[in-house]
């Protein structure tokens, strides 16, 4: 079975024992989706979920300030990296439907569920499987991400100069992190990437990180 690179740890499993992650391609848990309710950005939505996804269980709290406080301008074309549900996607469609918004995961079953939550509404919303920006040449005028913290620090940062190469001149990098747990972290390594990073817009220990390509 095919494992990202980075998803095997040896945690309680002894060494070298591949486990499961939400950033792996493929999810060894059997697949029963069920409905979850969330709220984010003034709506409030019932969507599908299943096992081997990220926070399956409910919004996570990261995700919901990203998408309460990130900028999203009419016409903007939005990339939503490492989807999950679809939830980012969808929610920024609904709000700015004149969006042209890119969901994608390494992960072929967020992948699905992120394309039946957008069907299910009937909205637009182009989905593909990709690791990072391997099946992704478009450009974007913002990218939206909440990383994947297990999946380590080399990952996090190749996701966030990868954005940076697919951003439009004055488009933004926008990342959701608890800064006590590694966003400060990451401050750093967006300001060595692109020169500026602004992290005013925080809630409950998180701070959305925005840096513009410029």
């Amino acid at each position: 079975m095919p494992r990202h690179a980075l998803g095997i740890l040896t945690n309680g499993a002894g060494p070298g024992v591949a486990l499961p992650h939400y950033y792996d391609r493929e999810q060894e848990a059997p697949s029963r989706p069920f409905r979850i309710r969330v709220r984010a950005r003034g709506r409030s939505l019932s969507l599908w979920s299943d096992a081997g996804v990220f926070s399956k269980d409910r919004l996570d709290a990261g995700t919901a300030l990203l998408l309460d406080a990130c900028e999203l301008l009419p016409g903007w074309r939005v990339h939503d990296l490492g989807c999950g549900t679809g939830v980012v996607g969808v929610v920024v469609k609904l709000a700015e439907p004149s969006c042209a918004v890119l969901c994608s995961d390494v992960s072929e079953r967020a992948v699905a569920l992120a394309r039946r939550n957008a069907a299910e509404r009937g909205l637009d919303v182009n989905v593909r499987e990709s690791d990072g920006y391997a099946h992704i040449p478009e450009s974007f005028d913002t990218v939206l991400l909440n990383p994947p913290y297990v999946a380590g620090r080399a990952l996090i940062y190749r996701l966030i100069d990868e954005a940076n190469l697919h951003l439009l001149p004055g488009g933004a990098l926008q990342l959701v992190a608890r800064h006590a747990k590694g966003g400060e972290m990451l401050k750093k390594k967006m300001l060595e990437a692109f020169g500026n990073c602004d992290d005013s817009r925080r809630r409950g220990g998180y701070r959305v990180y925005v840096s513009r390509k410029e």
